[in-house]
C-alpha cells in the first residue's frame, strides 16, 4: 500500500488484509491508538476499493457538537431551523456513490447513534423538516481510539449498532511496534520538511537513529512528524543529531548506553557484524564438528 512507509511484519499483515477487504462494501471499523493513521488506512480503503472514482468524505464526529450533528449528517431545509437559510445535503449524501469515513465514532451521542442505525438499516437519510426519505449509496468506514465492546457493557454505545459497524474490524499497530519503520518513516519526513522548510538537511545520525527506536511513541506517526518538523524548523545542517530530537527521557524504553554518543557515525558493517551472520556461522561450524550430521548438530546448538 504505498500511502503508507514501512516493511515490518505488523504492517505486511495489514496490507495483506486491507487488499482482502479494499474491494468489499462491508463496513470497516479501524481501532487504533491516537496518531496511527486511522484516516489515512480509511482513505487506501477507498482509493483501492471499486467506489474509487466517488467522493470520500471523512467526518471527525468528536468535533461537531451533539446538537448539529444530526442536521451535519443527514442534512436539512431551509427553514428546518433557526439559521437554517438553505437547504443543505449532508455528509451522507455528499458521500454518495464514494465513501463516507466516520473518525471516532464512539463520541457519538446515544440519539444520534439511534439514527445513523436507522439509516445503515435502510440506505436512506431523511433531511432535517423533511418527510420524504432520500437513498444513500456509500460505504461506511468508521475508526476509534477506544474498545468500543467496553463502551458497549458501560450502555455508551448501542450494541446493535456496533454489530452493524464492527463487521471487518482492522486494527492499526502502534508505532512501537513496528520496529525500523520508525527510522524509515522519519528519513522520508526529513526529506519532506527539509524541503519545504529549505533546509540541507540529507540523513540522520546514528545516534538518533537509535533514539527514535528506543523511544516509545505515545502519540505514534503523528508524534513523530511533530518531532521531525519542529527539530528541521529550529536546526539546519546535512545531518539530524539526537539533540535536535528533543525527546523526552520519561517516555524512552530503552535507556541508551552510557558511552553511546562516543561512538563515531562512522561505524558501519565494517565495524559489527550482523546477528544473522555470527548464527550462521555458528551453525556451520556445529555441523562441521558433527561430520554432517544435522540432527546431533541441533542438540548442540539447543
Amino acid at each position: 500500500m504505498s500511502a503508507f512507509i514501512g516493511d515490518s511484519l505488523p504492517m505486511k499483515m495489514l496490507y495483506k488484509k486491507l487488499k482482502q477487504v479494499s474491494r468489499s462494501d462491508a463496513p470497516v471499523f479501524i481501532s487504533g491508538e491516537s496518531g496511527t493513521g486511522k484516516e489515512l488506512c480509511a482513505s487506501v480503503l477507498h482509493k483501492y476499493g471499486k467506489r474509487h472514482q466517488g467522493p470520500f468524505i471523512a467526518v471527525n464526529c468528536a468535533a461537531i457538537p451533539s446538537e448539529l450533528f444530526e442536521s451535519q449528517l443527514f442534512g436539512h431545509l431551509r427553514g428546518a431551523f433557526t439559521g437554517a437559510s438553505c437547504d443543505r445535503d449532508g455528509y451522507t449524501m455528499a458521500a454518495d456513490g464514494g465513501t463516507l469515513f466516520l473518525d471516532e465514532v464512539a463520541e457519538l451521542s446515544l440519539d444520534v447513534q439511534s439514527k445513523l442505525l436507522r439509516f445503515l438499516q435502510t440506505g436512506q437519510v431523511i433531511p432535517v423538516g423533511a418527510t420524504a426519505p432520500r437513498v444513500v449509496d456509500c460505504r461506511i468506514v468508521c475508526a476509534t481510539n477506544v474498545d468500543p465492546s467496553v463502551l458497549v457493557r458501560e450502555g455508551r454505545f448501542r450494541e446493535d449498532l456496533y454489530y452493524r459497524l464492527h463487521v471487518i474490524p482492522v486494527a492499526l499497530p502502534p508505532l512501537r511496534d513496528r520496529g525500523d519503520d520508525i527510522v524509515e518513516i522519519a528519513r522520508a519526513l526529513v526529506a519532506r520538511y527539509a524541503g519545504s522548510e529549505g533546509k540541507a538537511f540529507q540523513r540522520i545520525s546514528h545516534q538518533a537513529e537509535h533514539a527514535l527506536r528506543c523511544y516509545s511513541w505515545p502519540g505514534n506517526v503523528r508524534e513523530l512528524e511533530n518531532v521531525i518538523r519542529r527539530a528541521v524548523v529550529m536546526h539546519d545542517g546535512e545531518e539530524l543529531t539526537e539533540h535536535m530530537l528533543e525527546l523526552s527521557v520519561a517516555a524512552r524504553r530503552v535507556p541508551l548506553p552510557p558511552t553511546f554518543k562516543q561512538v563515531p557515525d562512522e561505524v558501519s558493517s565494517a565495524h559489527v557484524r550482523p546477528l544473522w551472520m555470527i548464527e550462521r556461522d555458528a551453525i556451520e561450524h556445529a555441523i562441521a564438528a558433527c561430520g554432517g550430521n544435522i540432527q546431533r548438530a541441533a542438540a548442540l546448538l539447543a
